[in-house]
């Protein structure tokens, strides 16, 4: 136990979206265990919500091999300050929270100094790096998983698997109106000539802005020329942890930021560019008609070809296993093909109508609302098992 009689869970998110559901974890665990010490690798977010933040998280975020090379000296730094706080401060229980590339060698650190291990949202072995699945198994003592496929994935793999359900559908379950979401948009797409919203989420990492901001700029100027006579209003999505100017210094003053939360954007939009990501399975979710875009540098792409063993990227056909949305990966994501792809969503109504089923389907298969209650209340059980065979 830690000091004193006061538990001490480490909680390592590595990036905006992981923030999002840790600060959602953070107030769940808050209300079973009001006294239960945070502390965390995270953002201001997660500060605060209440917990420590050892590492400050901003200063990891990044995708890709090659953009791991440049961090490279801030992620030690990270490392070694974080191995020591699990050291010194008497954690009880580690808890990574996806970013595998960081949290694996944390999860390692953890568990050789005899902390327990409840790793959340499963690291994608089944797309690639198989070969890590054995000395992950080793790493951790549970393992929550989020997406339908994953419990019987792991579960036949030897994990103490704890189905999670998918943190979105905190968002998108219950008393989400999605039929009446999906009519007010018909609606709109419908009325021939009518002003349309289109929402651009280009995602929050840094090499995400640098290779998809232009494209989505010119994009944006050609379907408005495709869709002459019709008003458009084009959102930008700025993610937590962006700055907006960063965003601003791209477009030309014909597109708004934007720093709503997602749901509230996705609300108000007709259609969506989406960066490859959670973002592609939320506009799903929320019944946005979207193109999924993904573009990386040479290097990365060419490793992720001889390593990704998955027919799709996007979340959504991933767990469909069938073409849900459109891809545009590296040479395709390009202007044209992504105007022309927004377009057909226009003027195709069957093919919404098809997508809308299959976004129906999705929120069937990604669970019930209630998903960091449940985590939650399996992390705080963990602990007690840990603290009873202690004694």
């Amino acid at each position: 136990m830690g000091e004193g009689s006061r538990r001490h869970l480490f909680l390592s998110c590595g990036e905006a979206s992981g923030e999002r559901y840790g600060v959602a974890l953070v107030e769940a665990l808050r209300e079973l265990e009001p006294d239960l010490r945070i502390s965390c690798l995270g953002g201001p977010a997660l500060r605060e919500a209440g917990a420590e933040v050892v590492v400050d998280s901003r200063e990891l975020s990044v995708m890709g091999f090659a953009e791991v090379v440049g961090v490279l000296p801030q992620i030690l730094r990270a490392r070694k300050k974080i191995f020591r706080h699990l050291k010194e401060q008497h954690v009880d229980l580690a808890v990574p929270l996806d970013f595998p590339g960081f949290n694996s060698a944390l999860a390692g650190r953890a568990r050789a100094a005899g902390i327990p291990v409840f790793w959340l949202i499963a690291p994608q072995v089944w797309a690639w790096g198989g070969w890590r699945i054995g000395g992950l198994r080793r790493k951790i003592d549970r393992l929550g998983t989020i997406l339908p496929f994953e419990q019987k994935f792991f579960k036949q793999r030897g994990f103490d698997v704890f189905p999670m359900g998918h943190p979105l559908m905190e968002d998108y379950g219950g008393d989400f109106v999605f039929d009446q979401a999906v009519a007010r948009r018909e609606k709109t797409l419908n009325a021939v000539g009518g002003p349309l919203t289109i929402s651009l989420l280009p995602g929050s990492r840094r090499q995400e802005l640098d290779q998809l901001l232009p494209i989505l700029k010119v994009t944006a100027q050609a379907l408005t020329g495709m869709l002459e006579g019709r008003s458009i209003r084009w959102l930008v999505s700025v993610a937590p942890g962006v700055e907006p100017s960063r965003v601003a210094a791209v477009f030309d003053g014909g597109q708004e930021l934007s720093q709503e939360p997602l749901p509230r954007l996705l609300a108000n939009s007709d259609l969506a560019l989406v960066c490859s990501g959670t973002a592609s399975l939320e506009a799903a979710l929320a019944g946005v008609p979207h193109e999924v875009v993904y573009r990386t540098g040479s290097l990365n792409y060419w490793l992720a070809r001889r390593l990704v063993k998955t027919r799709y990227i996007g979340l959504s056909n991933l767990i469909l296993d069938q073409s849900v949305v459109r891809e545009h990966i590296q040479e395709g994501a390009a202007p044209l093909p992504l105007a022309r792809g927004l377009q057909s969503w226009v003027d195709r109504p069957r093919d919404r109508e098809t997508f809308f089923a299959h976004a129906r389907d999705l929120r069937q298969r990604c669970g019930e609302p209630g998903v960091w209650r449940r985590t939650a209340r399996a992390l705080v059980d963990l602990l007690d098992r840990e603290a009873h065979g202690a004694r």
